[in-house]
């Protein structure tokens, strides 16, 4: 009988405890991602602002959840990855509570960034930590059900938000929502403590119990030798650059969608909502797809190149600038963004267990923080060419290009 995966992955999703908090406070982490962009429309016109305003929020928080995921991934390696995951939902949800209290731009930038620091502690122990509950051999699955869960999540903060906001207001949806994202938190810390008590079939790692407990010295545990071999590695630095790639489009598609639907089409806001969702519901379906096809795929890579080509396509599709034309760019944007998202950072786990299981979540955070920092000008030049060059048609072809050609970069990857 083959162990490398527990034949009841998803019944676990919802028995136990531990996997159910990382499912939740992944759903309420996308919801405090995503909800922005759909409410965005309220919140110009309490500002006084444009579109600019939109590439500059959005700018600040790229940066705080780019520049923290290695330092996330070096705690994470001292304090172990459960300890990490709460304090990042923490901080992410008392920093999107606090977002409906601003009163100038500069005050949302700020706190956003924070929201991207908290985002940054969470999303590479998360991804380590489902691997773990789930058993060995589950890294394709545990990402696609946690992706799974963010698509969940962003549908409910594309769409339902802007129905929360017209219904109370833009700065009550935030503080609703950020007090959610609390309340998982509080799960997150009830169900993992349970697990670490119990060590039931899918927390005996004996290695995640070192792990977890902290050490006396920062340097007992953290050597610059060590961190080299992780963030040199060039095999983990392409990977980054394909994946800033399918983070450009999929940033293009998930943050403005909606407010291009109502400035430029002139969509009702909740029709732009549920016409936005329509590409995390796309993320919703096809992350576990893509989950079990990489762990039965020996060509991992050409998987990821089919994906961004795909994606990319999607994206200049929208600049065809008719309603039906975005219905087919957001869906397909989004069946092609979950394959795009579950490659890269299971193999970045994969390449650090080979020869330094205990920076896995250094390894994943590292790649996802070049895809995310790297990826924080693109809200500048997208919103600059809307006003200031071609409109929305050519920032759309432009955003395209950009896409293609950061994923071809692995390429130059070597098997």
């Amino acid at each position: 009988m083959n162990h490398s995966t527990p034949p009841s992955s998803f019944v676990l999703v919802f028995s136990s405890p531990a996997i159910l908090s990382l499912i939740l406070a992944r759903i309420l982490y996308a919801v405090n991602w995503f909800n922005i962009s759909s409410i965005f429309y309220l919140i110009a016109t309490d500002f006084k602002q444009d579109i600019s305003m939109l590439g500059l929020v959005t700018a600040g928080f790229l940066i705080g959840i780019g520049i923290f995921q290695v330092p996330a991934g070096m705690l994470a390696a001292k304090y172990g990855p459960r300890k990490l995951a709460i304090s990042g939902i923490l901080i992410s949800s008392t920093g999107a509570l606090l977002c409906a209290l601003s009163t100038e731009l500069l005050q949302m930038i700020a706190l956003r960034f924070l929201v991207g620091v908290g985002m940054a502690f969470f999303f590479g122990p998360s991804v380590i930590l489902i691997s773990k509950y789930l058993g060995k051999g589950s890294e394709g699955l545990g990402i696609g059900l946690l992706n799974s869960a963010q698509a969940l999540g962003a549908i409910i903060g594309i769409f339902g938000w802007v129905v929360v906001a017209q219904l109370t207001s833009w700065r009550m949806s935030l503080i609703f929502s950020g007090t959610l994202g609390i309340l998982t938190a509080l799960f997150l810390v009830f169900a993992s403590a349970r697990v670490k008590k119990t060590r039931g079939l899918y927390d005996n790692n004996e290695e995640e119990e070192k792990q977890e407990q902290p050490k006396s010295c920062f340097t007992a545990t953290i050597r610059i030798s060590d961190l080299k071999q992780t963030l040199l590695n060039r095999s983990l630095i392409m990977w980054g650059l394909a994946l800033l790639g399918i983070q450009v489009g999929w940033n293009l598609i998930s943050t403005f969608t909606v407010f291009y639907l109502k400035d430029n089409l002139h969509i009702y806001p909740i029709v732009a909502g549920l016409i936005g969702s329509l590409a995390l519901v796309s993320v919703l379906v096809f992350s576990p797809i893509f989950g079990r096809i990489y762990g039965k795929m020996k060509h991992s890579k050409e998987l990821f190149v089919i994906c961004g080509i795909g994606l990319s396509i999607s994206v200049s599709i929208i600049a065809l600038n008719t309603l039906y034309a975005t219905i087919v760019s957001v869906t397909l944007a989004g069946i092609f963004a979950a394959g795009g998202f579950v490659v890269p950072y299971a193999r970045a786990k994969e390449i650090n267990e080979k020869f330094q299981p205990m920076y896995a979540t250094l390894a994943v955070s590292f790649v996802n923080g070049i895809s995310l920092f790297g990826a924080f000008w693109v809200p500048f030049l997208f919103s600059s060419i809307v006003k200031q060059i071609g409109g929305y048609s050519v920032a759309w072809v432009v955003g395209s290009v950009i896409t293609l050609a950061l994923v071809l970069l692995i390429l130059r990857q070597k098997s």
